[in-house]
């Protein structure tokens, strides 16, 4: 195609309207001819003045080539660059670069065998048709050399390395779960204007509309799930994932680069969806009553368990779309007691048999501000209710549903935490601007009231001696005395920089120290009562404690930290999968994180996961061994760890 101008101008002017024309066929081996010398025209010059490629097999490569001149032409004129050779296509790019210098880019030929492929690319200026050139400009033609060096297609696989060379997921029916692959790329393939994407010919996967990121070491990450379909039945599907590397739509690859697709082998199993084994206690396990546990808020479980055993025992599905901020489950005598929204929107608090998965029953609540997590001991379940007039503490029988208490509470608009239990005494918020009320369930009535505080997220922790409760605002640990609710001492002072805690419920273990998690981690030495150490390192929700450890969940809830409790100094971290940890309770050989996606087993001892759930929340061990999975929507999925 030749493009003539219509006015006069510059030679720039001239060069924009370059055309291509290509004849004859590609050669391999050899040199082209030296460029013949031509002083008259000396006012053109080209840069490079003899450009050379190297490319692979089946793909193209750009060819860069500047034009300057140092005169201007009052008639007008076109341009042609003739390949003798074939080593370049028709498919060319201008760009002015100043009024005297023009860029073309050419592209080299997706047909080139492999080797060595040389040309005299000939660049015709004239006033008439090119391809004719009676009438060039004072100088044309020009020669140009170029050289292209074509490598066999098998040698473009290395450019893209799989760091995960083959996927293998577990997941169940109608449950999605997330996994990644990661690929490295070449320097050279990186600084090319490349496309890229992942595609699953078996449409098992969610591949093709799937997201990447490129890590901070340049590596290429597809964050990819399984398909949620009822129809794929238990059993083992594969699949060989594309990771196709193109110039053009990744879709449609008309221009794939050599070597492309990589191939990532996928095995998908799904599970059966129960496994309702028979259960049996285990030795000094006892019921999961409250937040984290227990009363010290520890989230530990003294037994070992082997994760090449864990099967998933049932799953209740949420019915509403929306759950508790805060939810979490209490597991007592068999059952499993949590707060969902009801198919009418209005809260329920559920009984669920461990048994079997059935629902042995559900108590209204009705139309309330909020109906925060519940706590179970005593054959009893205790939870209360916040928002104004919709503060109460409600306490109703574990076996059948019964409600046998409604008791007033004063509060603002937070939720809460369960409430802390403790042999028979109920620790709960209580007060408009803050405040812990113990109620005794044998008297059915509150004890006594004694200062608080009123942030989201909060519950009081117990020795049986005293209570705990941090205050968030001026950062002081209160310490109030469990027999009248007086404040026996307090640890701290407002800090001397600006700081916000997420509040969270105190930690107590067995060395006398009592731990507060969120924003930043923190001990009190209760035996000197002083603040024995801080560590500013983006922690996020509650810290475990077990095995002589804390476990926290740090870099922003992306590692598990295992840290001193004498010193907080980091004794190792194991970095997180997808998601945002909010969750961590400890066995004493595994530590169990659960996100916003998923649920992850650390091996305490290897440091590496050894086993994830596809679903994330909250987190409880039953005495029969059961782990339970609450998420914030109201999902319940119960897993045997025996």
């Amino acid at each position: 195609m030749n493009i003539r101008k219509t006015r006069p101008g510059v030679l720039a002017a001239g060069v924009l309207a370059l055309a291509l024309a290509a004849c004859g066929g590609g050669s391999g081996g050899g040199g082209a001819a030296a460029p013949v010398q031509n002083t008259a025209g000396n006012w053109l010059t080209f840069d490079p003045g003899a450009p050379s490629a190297t490319q692979f097999e089946g793909e193209s490569t750009r060819v860069v080539l500047t034009a300057k001149s140092s005169r201007t032409f009052s008639v007008p004129f076109n341009v042609a660059i003739i390949d003798p050779a074939g080593v370049v296509s028709a498919q060319v790019d201008i760009s002015a670069q100043s009024p005297l210098e023009y860029r073309a880019a050419l592209q080299t030929s997706r047909t080139l065998r492999a080797g060595e492929h040389s040309t005299m690319l000939e660049v015709r200026l004239c006033e008439d048709t090119p391809m004719t050139c009676a009438k060039p400009l004072p100088g044309s033609p020009w020669r140009v050399p170029l050289k292209v060096q074509v490598k066999p297609a098998a040698e473009a696989k290395a450019r893209l390395t799989l760091v995960t060379p083959s996927v293998s997921v577990k997941t169940y029916p109608g449950e999605s779960t997330g996994f990644t692959v990661e690929a490295k790329l070449s320097t050279d393939l990186m600084a090319r204007n490349v496309r890229i994407g992942m595609f699953d010919p078996a449409s098992i996967t969610n591949a093709e509309s799937s997201q990447w990121t490129q890590e901070s070491n340049g590596n290429y990450v597809f964050k990819l799930s399984t398909a949620t379909s009822n129809a794929l039945a238990a059993g083992t599907y594969t699949s060989n994932l594309e990771l196709r590397v193109c110039e053009d739509d990744t879709r449609v690859c008309r221009q794939p680069i050599a070597g492309s697709p990589w191939i990532v082998p996928l095995t998908m199993q799904i599970l059966s969806p129960t496994n309702l084994t028979a259960l049996a206690p285990v030795d000094g396990l006892g019921a999961w009553s409250t937040y984290q546990g227990n009363a010290a808020h520890t989230g530990y479980v003294a037994a070992s368990f082997d994760p090449a055993r864990f099967s998933r025992r049932f799953k209740v599905e949420a019915l509403g779309e929306y759950g508790h901020t805060y939810n979490s489950a209490a597991i007592d005598n068999g059952r499993a007691f949590y707060v969902r929204n009801g198919a009418n929107g209005r809260a329920e608090l559920v009984a669920v048999s461990e048994d079997t998965g059935e629902l042995a029953w559900k108590a209204d609540m009705g139309g309330l501000h909020q109906v925060n997590p519940p706590a179970a001991a005593n054959g009893r379940v205790y939870l209360t209710s916040t928002g104004h007039g919709d503060s109460f503490l409600w306490v109703f029988d574990q076996v059948s549903g019964k409600q046998l208490r409604k008791e007033t509470l004063s509060s603002q608009w937070p939720s809460y935490s369960a409430p802390t239990l403790f042999g028979a005494d109920v620790y709960t918020i209580n007060g408009y601007t803050g405040g812990i009320s113990r109620y005794g369930d044998a008297e059915g009535a509150f004890k006594w009231h004694g200062i608080g505080v009123a942030y989201e997220g909060w519950s009081p922790s117990t020795d049986g001696r005293f209570v705990y409760a941090y205050s968030t605002p001026d950062n002081i640990l209160n310490v109030l005395d469990a027999a009248d609710g007086s404040l026996a001492y307090s640890i701290g002072e407002r800090y001397p920089f600006s700081t916000y805690f997420i509040s969270r419920p105190v930690v107590l273990t067995d060395t006398q120290q009592a731990l507060v998690g969120g924003g930043s981690l923190t001990a009190f030495d209760l035996k000197t009562r002083t603040r024995s150490w801080i560590v500013n390192a983006g922690s996020i929700g509650t810290p475990a404690y077990g095995n002589g450890t804390i476990y926290a969940l740090g870099a922003n809830g992306r590692a598990l930290e295992a840290r001193s409790p004498a010193t907080g100094d980091l004794l190792w971290e194991v970095a997180l999968g997808d998601g945002l940890a909010t969750h961590v309770i400890v066995t004493r050989n595994l530590a169990f994180v659960g996100s916003d996606t998923s649920t992850q087993v650390i091996d305490l001892g290897t440091k590496k996961v050894v086993w994830s759930y596809p679903l994330g929340g909250s987190m409880a061990i039953s005495a029969r061994g059961v782990l339970y999975v609450l998420t914030q929507s109201g999902a319940l999925a119960a897993i045997n760890l025996r």
